[in-house]
């Protein structure tokens, strides 16, 4: 669904709350025969310089290095928090599949809370939030980023990315080009994800929830993309870039934003 207004997308129908946990199982997501993506452990290992850069950035943001107070809220199987930790930082983690939080003990050390947890975080106050490809697998977006300004520090940062799908120019090219198309086989992606945003309607919730935008990109050239190096990939990674500069047209939407004190 499309709201004409403001053009935020949207799944319609979604999940069910049973079907939520059982999208997130290791047979549908973390590894499993068939599971979108299909191989979520190298995925994982090639975003640890990435999630090591996010920390740094943090850091210079905040003004101070260790220790912050940083909840990763949507886990997965703990590198983020992994990653905080050996920075020195105060890092925990809220995950809502036991099987990434199985994955997360037993291959990172790390032990996640379950997402019940959220309940007794009420009075809980962080320096800051991270939410690393989470938001859009929300069912209510801006219910959670106002719950994220309630458990955050005056000032402190919320730090998220969500994929800018459907309105990046690769997407738009492969639409042009009738490239693409379904794959051959059934892929959960598309039920995954039940919010599609754009740099127009992350700002706008922001807002409504009580922060202050400091830094929008649609491109982060550490990451961006995760492919093996080829001559394509290589073209395509300079189409995103140029598309970012030009027109906030690239396949991420990265933010830093901060609580506006009450």
């Amino acid at each position: 669904m499309r709201c004409p207004a403001c053009s935020l997308r949207w799944l319609s129908p979604r999940p069910s709350e049973a079907g939520y946990v059982s999208l997130y199982t290791d047979a549908m997501y973390f590894g499993g025969d068939g599971a979108s993506p299909e191989d979520y452990e190298s995925s994982a290992k090639a975003r640890i310089d990435y999630m090591r850069a996010r920390i740094a950035r943090l850091e210079r943001m905040a003004g101070r290095p260790a220790p912050l107070s940083i909840l990763d809220y949507g886990a997965a199987t703990g590198d983020f928090v992994r990653a905080g930790l050996d920075a020195g930082h105060d890092c925990i983690g809220i995950e809502l599949s036991a099987d990434a939080r199985l994955v997360a003990r037993q291959k990172k050390g790390v032990s996640l809370l379950p997402i019940d947890c959220v309940e007794e975080m009420a009075d809980a106050r962080f320096d800051a939030i991270h939410m690393n490809h989470v938001l859009e697998h929300m069912p209510n977006p801006l219910a959670h980023a106002r719950w994220c300004a309630r458990v955050l520090k005056p000032g402190g940062l919320f730090v998220f990315e969500v994929p800018q799908q459907f309105d990046n120019d690769l997407d738009r090219l492969r639409r042009g080009l009738r490239a693409g198309g379904k794959l051959p086989r059934f892929d959960a992606y598309s039920l995954h994800h039940t919010y599609f945003f754009t740099p127009a309607t992350v700002t706008a919730l922001l807002a409504k929830a009580g922060f202050d935008v400091k830094s929008l990109s649609t491109f982060n050239s550490v990451r961006t993309p995760l492919w093996p190096f080829s001559a394509k990939n290589y073209v395509l990674r300079l189409l995103l870039g140029m598309a970012d500069r030009v027109h906030a047209g690239g396949n991420i939407i990265e933010v830093f934003a901060q609580r506006i004190p009450a």
